[in-house]
């Protein structure tokens, strides 16, 4: 049964790909773990949070500048 052959070759493959080791990323790891499931959860708070930091963090480096270049941008659409 030629089949049969197939199917445990198959699954083998399957394990092999399925079973992956944690992943790490050094002395961040803790962080990732911490900061993750909230991504997951709640994107949409994430997002929120994400966009208010970034304007501030263009804010801080570029000053006024920002709101120009938001208006030209808007202009062009």
């Amino acid at each position: 049964m030629n089949d049969d052959n197939f199917y445990k070759s198959l699954v083998s493959k399957m394990e092999e790909v399925a079973l992956v080791k944690p992943q790490n990323i050094g002395r961040l790891t803790p962080f990732y773990k911490r900061i993750a499931p909230q991504f997951k959860f709640y994107p949409w708070k994430s997002a929120v949070v994400l966009s208010f930091l970034g304007a501030l963090f263009l804010y801080l480096v570029f000053g006024s500048a920002v709101v120009r270049l938001a208006s030209i941008l808007q202009f062009g659409f």
